[in-house]
């Protein structure tokens, strides 16, 4: 097993182990180099368990083939990758910051509702991450779609200055590839998030993301789960009905703008939708230009709620108050619980001889 100190690809120490996933282990490391040169970054490495096991080894190696291949300010930079003995290892962008789900989970401390600027413009960064997956050019200039499959809150990512990035493309597919690392009968993803038409035995699309990202938004906004049950069976019969709660009677203060933004991102079709992740976007970014402040003041009010939220999950103590006043934010309990298991049921694949969807 890996321990901490241990340096990798003679130039990566491995400082300590900040996350674990199904699949592999996420450790924060610094890069020296000549002069004092130091670099914060995140290695990821596959567990002991599947490193003999081909699909997760070619599930690895496709997020690292992915990944440089997405360059983004909005999604998180792979660095390296490499293989050492028999473990292979994946260098990403550190990004100091918290994720979504800590970001809410951190305001649930306080007892006002979250700026609805705040969640919108999370989604905006999230959304052109998505935009530049999904709209990815093969050198000979094809396009050719990444569909992320795992749009959730874990997985959107906040720095300190306020910028968005999407992270963790493991289960994402590339249509230039004539493989599934799908097993027929395999459902992957969060299932909380899934698209109605995944739920179906669908292909997952462009479109199944962008309906992830609304549900996302949607449950950030209205301080609630989209889709209910006590358990993952009841939740994914939730999800396959189509039925959408109404994001105006949960937060009566929304702008009618946003409300119907968010609803047509859930519509039951995906012809329902809006035609992109890039269209999403641009409404979401008109709806924060409408308000006055547009993007640049929103990004601001961002990077300081994510001080505060880093502060809030050191700090907090049942006792402890932070006021809102703190950082010109108004604020909202939430209660977010992400549902990380897989449902084994319906046949999801996609190949790469399938026509690509509209942009």
């Amino acid at each position: 097993m890996t321990q901490p100190s241990t340096v990798i690809g003679g130039r990566y120490e491995l400082v300590e182990r900040i996350a674990e996933g199904g699949m592999a282990i996420v450790w924060k490391a610094r890069v020296r180099g000549a002069a004092g040169f130091a670099r914060t970054v995140a290695v990821k490495e596959i567990k002991v368990e599947y490193r003999s096991v081909r699909q997760y080894i070619q599930m690895f190696i496709e997020e690292a083939r992915i990944g440089t291949e997405l360059a983004h300010p909005n999604i998180v930079q792979v660095l390296d990758f490499f293989l050492e003995g028999e473990t292979h290892y994946l260098v990403l962008e550190w990004v100091e910051g918290v994720d979504l789900h800590d970001f809410v989970r951190a305001f649930s401390y306080l007892e006002q509702p979250i700026p609805w600027p705040l969640a919108v413009a999370a989604a905006v960064g999230a959304l052109q991450g998505l935009s530049a997956a999904h709209e990815r050019i093969e050198p000979s200039g094809k396009i050719s779609p990444v569909v992320h499959r795992d749009v959730s809150p874990h997985n959107i990512l906040i720095n300190q200055s306020g910028t968005v990035k999407l992270s963790d493309f493991g289960l994402a597919r590339a249509r230039d590839r004539a493989f599934t690392l799908t097993a027929p009968g395999t459902l992957k993803g969060k299932i909380s998030y899934f698209a109605p038409e995944i739920t179906k035995g669908q292909r997952a699309s462009i479109f199944s993301d962008q309906f992830s990202m609304g549900c996302v938004l949607w449950e950030a906004l209205a301080a609630e789960r989209l889709f209910e049950g006590i358990s993952d069976v009841e939740v994914f019969t939730a999800i396959r009905s189509g039925e959408i709660k109404s994001l105006e009677e949960a937060r009566p203060d929304l702008p009618a703008r946003v409300v119907k933004a968010v609803h047509r991102s859930l519509a039951l079709e995906p012809e329902g939708r809006f035609r992109s992740a890039r269209a999403f976007a641009a409404e979401l970014s008109e709806c924060l230009r409408e308000l006055g402040g547009g993007l640049y003041d929103a990004s601001e009010r961002l990077a300081a709620a994510v001080h505060v939220a880093r502060e809030t999950l050191k700090d907090f103590e049942p006792s402890t108050r932070i006021s809102a006043s703190q950082m010109n934010l108004v604020t909202m309990s939430l209660q977010i619980d992400i549902d990380s298991a897989t449902f084994v049921g319906t046949t999801e694949v996609m190949d790469a001889q399938d026509p690509p969807e509209e942009n």
